[in-house]
């Protein structure tokens, strides 16, 4: 029996890819993989673990160095990273959506909203636990991944290839420093290694997506296997980033709101308010007769709600960040700290306003060795977290 080379569950966690048993999320059309070419360890490996799989497919990730078992059991779907040693480095579980964690589902909705879920995938053994999700959203198919507090770590865009097959297929793959190649290693020499992980290109082709730490900095770097640097990204851990533009040009939707809501108005200004390039708010500015009103609206173009009816003049928005100290932090932001992350330490925090409103609170923490940057919206309920 042949098998598609895939790639492999991603960051610190075995994220498995999301797939039914009759679909397999196999995004490669490299070469097949016959069982006479897995050695015997490692299909040895995963029969030890699985003695009733009624189908393994294998496949290859690093050559003669790391295989992927494809397991469909009776109970259960799984996906299994093996060394060619025969010790299995990772492992994951196919799960339903309500065993996600809380903070991933909120995640999921504050930055998929309306997005379509596919599968999740739990890592049930390796150096770093966690969860991997697929799902679908603006019709591109995303792998998303969390460690094992529900924190954010990386996503992988349009990787999971064509239905119409058998078996989990793998996306990507956590991979430990000294298993990266001898040239990727000598690369990020010097740095501070986080993780890395490691895909397969649609030519077959592995490149390692690396996490480093330059000087207190997170960068991350995209790597080939002869140690090129593909492309280099500095981790925003600055916190809010809030521009305003001109609308030269009214979209759609607020034209039929105004339309529909300000009858006879003249338009006097129109401004967007983008967080991180994301537009969050608009604010325009209109006359109705001899009255000059402001209306805030959100991007879904409804009016927010310390903003029914519209304003009295005009008050063009005023954007603010302020710095915060651990003592200016709310207290439903600490006492979801205190109940998620037990013994946090303060890093450094910040707020975004508009007109003086909040709109959302960042807070970089540590936890024993790792930092978070959590988001919280201007209530101080949670929104996300990223490990950094």
């Amino acid at each position: 029996m042949k098998t598609k080379i895939s790639l492999i569950a991603f960051v610190s966690l075995l994220a498995l890819n999301a797939c039914t048993k009759d679909q397999n999320v196999d995004p490669q059309e490299a070469t097949m993989l016959a069982p006479q070419d897995v050695p015997v360890l490692v299909t040895q490996a995963v029969s030890k673990v699985y003695p009733k799989a009624t189908s393994v497919d294998y496949s290859t990730l690093q050559t003669n160095s790391l295989y992927v078992a494809n397991v469909i059991a009776p109970t259960t779907e799984a996906q299994v990273v093996v060394s060619n040693k025969g010790i299995i480095k990772e492992e994951a579980v196919k799960i339903a959506k309500s065993e996600l964690p809380a903070a991933i589902l909120t995640y999921l909705d504050t930055n998929f909203p309306g997005s379509t879920f596919e599968n999740a995938f739990k890592k049930t053994k390796g150096e770093k636990l966690g969860f991997r999700v697929e799902l679908i959203f603006n019709k591109e198919k995303y792998s998303v991944f969390f460690d094992q507090t529900g924190a954010f770590l990386n996503q992988i865009t349009g990787l999971q290839g064509k239905p119409g097959k058998k078996g989990p297929a793998p996306v990507a793959t956590e991979i430990a420093l000294i298993d990266l190649p001898t040239a990727v290693k000598s690369t990020i020499s010097g740095y501070t290694f986080k993780r890395a992980f490691l895909v397969k290109d649609p030519k077959g082709m592995e490149v390692y997506h690396i996490r480093i730490d330059k000087l207190g900095v997170p960068y991350d770097l995209v790597v080939d296997r002869t140690g090129k640097i593909l492309h280099t990204k500095e981790v925003n851990t600055k916190g809010p980033n809030f521009t305003k533009i001109e609308l030269k040009t009214l979209p759609d939707g607020l034209i039929s709101y105004l339309n529909a809501n300000v009858t006879g108005y003249k338009l006097d200004y129109a401004v967007a308010i983008l967080k991180d390039s994301v537009i969050v708010e608009y604010h325009i500015g209109v006359t109705v007769g001899t009255t000059k009103k402001d209306i805030h609206l959100d991007a879904k173009f409804q009016v927010l709600p310390q903003h029914q009816g519209g304003k009295s003049g005009h008050n063009p928005p005023n954007l603010g960040i302020k710095e915060l100290k651990a003592s200016d932090l709310p207290t439903t932001v600490k006492s979801y700290l205190d109940s998620k992350y037990a013994g946090w330490a303060f890093v450094k925090g910040a707020s975004g306003s508009v007109d003086n409103v909040v709109k959302f609170y960042h807070v970089v923490i540590e936890v024993a060795t790792k930092k978070y940057m959590i988001e919280f919206d201007g209530s101080g309920a949670f929104k996300k977290a990223v490990s950094l």
